[in-house]
């Protein structure tokens, strides 16, 4: 794993982050730390602002102001580059280039050392060992998030950004996938998720940013968030999610869904 700093407690750090797209306001002084060691959730509806932060966040956009950076580097440089892995919501493949051969492109473009080993496990585990000389535009969709879910873990960044990786994943998948993020934030890494589904948020995050419009409304421990909605002690976390949104008055809320649903 290419780890941050052996002395480094905070993965990610966003400071005031603010972006505009004309006079849309996408992320609003957003600010939040991803922790060494640990798998925080970013939540909200669509819209939110969470899919242009992961952008910024690997230098794919500029911000219009604040700061975020990985392991105290500034997002998209080289030295923060060399820590970070994403795996966008919409991944794109190369339409003709084979399963293996995708595998074979991220080793060779980040010089990974002794990653068949790996590559093979990673295909075994979420169900594409059988599938590796398939050309990337025969895939099921599902297949297709899988691979992409693969080619993000096999550099075993210290910093990895999923942007609603349980999207199109079967229940064996999505607990395949929960059990190694569990395993890479025990191993030293900080892992971001964007999800929408709030079940997979209770077994997995150890905290949870709420994003809305654009702004962080309340982040912490699902305890925390609890006692920030004015809710007793072991609230779920679908009360503490409406009752945080709906005293903005915004009824974008819903967007996110139930516990246990799909999109």
């Amino acid at each position: 794993m290419v780890k941050i700093s052996p002395t480094a407690t905070v993965a990610l750090k966003c400071a005031d982050a603010h972006k505009r797209y004309g006079d849309r306001t996408v992320l609003a002084d957003a600010s939040f730390t991803c922790p060494v060691g640990a798998v925080t959730a970013l939540i909200g509806p669509n819209g939110a602002g969470k899919s242009t932060f992961f952008r910024a966040s690997v230098g794919l956009i500029n911000l219009d102001s604040g700061r975020i950076t990985v392991g105290g580097h500034e997002a998209g440089t080289p030295q923060a580059q060399r820590s970070t892995s994403l795996m966008p919501e919409q991944p794109d493949l190369y339409p003709g280039v084979s399963v293996w051969e995708h595998i074979v492109f991220v080793a060779l473009l980040y010089r990974l050392e002794c990653w068949r080993p790996a590559a093979e496990e990673l295909l075994e585990r979420f169900g594409l060992a059988d599938r590796r000389d398939t050309l990337s535009h025969e895939l099921s969709q599902g297949m297709r998030r899988r691979l992409a879910l693969v080619m993000a873990l096999l550099r075993g960044a210290g910093m990895l950004l999923l942007d609603e990786p349980f999207n199109g994943l079967d229940p064996r998948n999505s607990a395949e996938l929960r059990t190694l993020v569990r395993e890479l934030a025990a191993d030293g890494a900080g892992v971001l998720v964007a999800t929408h589904i709030l079940s997979d948020v209770v077994r997995l995050a150890d905290r949870v940013v709420v994003l809305e419009r654009g702004r962080v409304i309340a982040q912490g421990t699902l305890d925390e968030l609890c006692r920030e909605a004015g809710l007793p002690a072991g609230a779920d976390l679908e009360s503490s999610y409406l009752a945080l949104t709906d005293s903005l008055g915004d009824s974008a809320a819903g967007a996110v869904s139930g516990v246990g649903e799909t999109s």
